[in-house]
């Protein structure tokens, strides 16, 4: 990567934060544990629901899963603060690591694919009858969410062990 990301690392890794993240033994291990309890809610919630929405368990009404989402996005913002805190511990493990900018990019596509699904369909999965066919649009959302969640699962776990390798 750039030389200017390698300088930020080099500057992150000097403050006073990621000094007290390696410092105390017990940060990086308490941080694991907490994003290991969010990464099962994002992915036992948003999971299920991309199930649904890809037509599996069709008994299972749409709207009966929307009241579970805060328990999903709760798992997301454990994740996220458990996510800056290892990045501000070793800020030069992730900066020019392959694995981290594949995770951050399938993060993205799938925050623009539940930002797309939102603002166009949301107000119609409360509207559809529980056995009512599903749009091609619910079963391509729900595809793209799952498979990016599985990737970022998938690239998250490589981070130690593919290394540096741009």
């Amino acid at each position: 990567m750039g030389a200017g990301l390698e300088q930020f690392a080099l500057w992150l890794h000097e403050t006073a934060p990621s000094q007290w993240v390696r410092a105390w033994p017990w940060t990086w291990a308490i941080c694991e544990t907490l994003h290991f309890i969010g990464l099962s809610l994002v992915i036992g919630i948003i999971g299920l629901l991309d199930l649904r929405l890809m037509g599996f368990l069709p008994r299972l009404p749409l709207a009966a899963l929307r009241p579970l989402l805060p328990y999903g996005i709760a798992g997301f913002v454990i994740n996220a603060v458990t996510g800056v805190v290892f990045f501000m511990g070793t800020p030069e493990q992730y900066v020019t690591n392959i694995a981290f900018a594949m995770k951050m990019l399938f993060l993205l596509v799938s925050g623009l694919n539940v930002l797309y699904f939102e603002t166009r369909h949301a107000r119609s999965v409360l509207a559809l009858a529980p056995d009512a066919p599903l749009p091609a649009a619910f079963r391509r959302a729900g595809a793209i969410s799952l498979a990016c969640w599985l990737m970022v699962l998938f690239w998250g776990r490589m981070l130690p062990y593919i290394g540096n390798a741009f």
